[in-house]
């Protein structure tokens, strides 16, 4: 279990967090408790998150999320914990889709809290500005890397742990290739570091680009509505 000498780093707080964008995440959650209040009775308000969010591909977004000064100093500790031996693949997974990777709740539970906090505050305004519904469960969060020495191409797949997937380049610009294909929809070049790309998981399928040189170091947020697997689940056991 990696604990951090960098003290910000641990710390949870919005100082992390693109600032305008958590000024406008805040300001939306009053407007979100409103409509839920409502029961559906009244429209949902514009949010102030919007103008703060980019279309990319139908339903495939983009949106500052963390700030860069922050992803340097992840970047940094991400490089101990890699010579620690704490990246690790999932055997479990199909071998084209085995990626080194570090699951923060086993692994890192100080990182895993901060990015809780980043969750509920952040994301959550984000996903209910673009979809207009609650995701804010946790199925898991990652720090992953793609090299070209572990993986030189990703396979085609859904992230079927998930409703929703955010993905944050930590280092964009440290290597040549990456980003992320869409299948039916296109390419995109790895983000600004610290800008989040959101899309549906359970749709949208997808895979990384191969990396030609350096490291790439993704923060990976897997993300479902808790109520709405239970109301599936009832439905199911009804049948």
């Amino acid at each position: 279990m990696h604990k951090f000498d960098n003290y910000l780093l641990s710390m949870r707080s919005h100082w992390m967090v693109h600032q305008p964008v958590y000024e406008a995440a805040q300001a939306s959650l009053p407007m979100i408790a409103r409509y839920q209040a409502s029961r559906g009775t009244e429209d949902l308000e514009q949010l102030p998150i919007k103008s703060h969010i980019k279309k990319l591909f139908p339903d495939i977004y983009r949106a500052p999320l963390l700030r860069r000064q922050y992803c340097k100093m992840l970047v940094e500790e991400i490089k101990e914990m890699k010579e620690m031996g704490l990246f690790e693949v999932n055997d479990e997974e199909d071998q084209l889709r085995q990626i080194p990777e570090i699951v923060l709740k086993d692994k890192v539970p100080e990182l895993y809290r901060t990015m809780f906090f980043c969750v509920r505050s952040v994301l959550q305004p984000i996903f209910f500005q673009l979809y207009q519904r609650s995701c804010a469960d946790i199925a898991s969060i990652q720090l992953a890397n793609y090299n070209i020495r572990d993986k030189q191409q990703g396979a085609w797949h859904h992230d079927e742990s998930a409703d929703i997937s955010v993905v944050v380049p930590l280092n964009s610009g440290d290597y040549d290739g990456g980003g992320t294909e869409f299948h039916g929809a296109g390419k995109l070049k790895p983000l600004p570091t610290g800008h989040a790309l959101i899309f549906p998981s359970f749709t949208k399928l997808h895979r990384g680009l191969p990396v030609a040189r350096g490291d790439r170091y993704l923060l990976v947020f897997w993300l479902y509505d808790r109520d709405r697997l239970k109301e599936r689940t009832k439905l199911l056991l009804s049948q």
